[in-house]
């Protein structure tokens, strides 16, 4: 995906705020729309794939696949709708630029994630074991499951949501502040959500808001998300935005709630997350900024 901020500034159109308001709503609308048009057809499917008698983890692995319901309703609505065509499936510019920052995402996902579990375990809530049941077929059926559940959520939320808004006038902050909260309330009806789950999943939609800014490349966003997750779950066995995992490299054992982890959502849960994720936001405006000036340098 290229950042449409590339797109010329001329063909943005205006009307204060009145017009800002509009393209919230309208953005909101089309996104919960085709998000929840999508997902009856999801849980339509998680039936029947519960009915086939597989393995507890390959069924674990293939749930997120769901998500490809989303991403059909994406790329329906991208064919329909010319204007809005390139949010979805325009593809990266500068390939090698864009693997790049694909490979620093992952490292960016796995570290953080990394970060908050180990002050978890420092602080005694978590003891980590080695764990059983893991194949390596579940693993790369799941490694490659949950790069799909996390790049339709970018999709959705990042290079639609945030881009069609920053796009048509909503300012930088608003359409940041506006897509986390998108992002974040498609996580309510998980198990064990409240103020502090929302809190923190907003706090990491203003991160990869952010990224796909200034990075210009929605495939940062996908592999971070990726590994967030498919750390969480399939690496240690902890949940993932407070649902259970099925099997995993290692399991863990948890003693207990506190400022590192919570019970009920898992480490996303948890104020050191908010906290780790904010601090990542702040590193990405320093970096995005630095790039964005050797950028117009080498441009002038």
């Amino acid at each position: 995906m290229v950042n449409t901020e590339e797109k010329s500034r001329e063909t943005r159109p205006s009307g204060g705020v009145a017009r800002v308001i509009e393209t919230i709503v309208v953005v909101f609308v089309l996104g919960y729309g085709l998000h929840y048009l999508a997902y009856f057809l999801r849980a339509r499917a998680f039936t029947w794939l519960g009915k086939q008698g597989l393995e507890e983890g390959l069924e674990h692995a293939l749930m997120y696949l769901g998500h490809t319901f989303f991403l059909i309703a994406l790329v329906v609505y991208a064919l329909a709708v010319k204007k809005d065509r390139g949010y979805i499936l325009r593809p990266a510019k500068n390939v090698a630029r864009s693997l790049w920052f694909a490979l620093l995402g992952a490292i960016v996902g796995f570290g953080l994630m990394g970060i908050c579990v180990f002050a978890a375990r420092m602080h005694g809530d978590l003891e980590i074991h080695r764990a059983s049941g893991m194949t390596v077929k579940v693993f790369l059926i799941a490694l490659v499951a949950v790069f799909v559940q996390a790049s339709v959520e970018e999709l959705e939320s990042r290079a639609f949501v945030f881009g069609k808004m920053k796009n048509e006038g909503v300012p930088l902050v608003l359409a940041t502040v506006v897509s986390a909260f998108f992002f974040s309330y498609l996580h309510a009806a998980n198990p064990g959500f409240g103020f502090i789950p929302l809190l923190s999943i907003f706090v990491v939609g203003i991160l990869y808001a952010l990224s796909y800014h200034y990075f210009g490349t929605i495939l940062f966003t996908c592999t971070a998300h990726m590994m967030w997750n498919f750390t969480q779950d399939f690496l240690l066995g902890l949940p993932d935005s407070g649902k259970p995992a099925a099997v995993s490299v290692c399991s863990t054992t948890v003693k207990g709630s506190s400022f590192f982890y919570d019970e009920a959502f898992g480490i996303e849960g948890s104020w050191m997350a908010i906290l780790v994720n904010a601090a990542c936001c702040v590193l990405v405006i320093v970096i995005g900024s630095i790039l964005k000036k050797r950028a117009a340098a080498r441009h002038s």
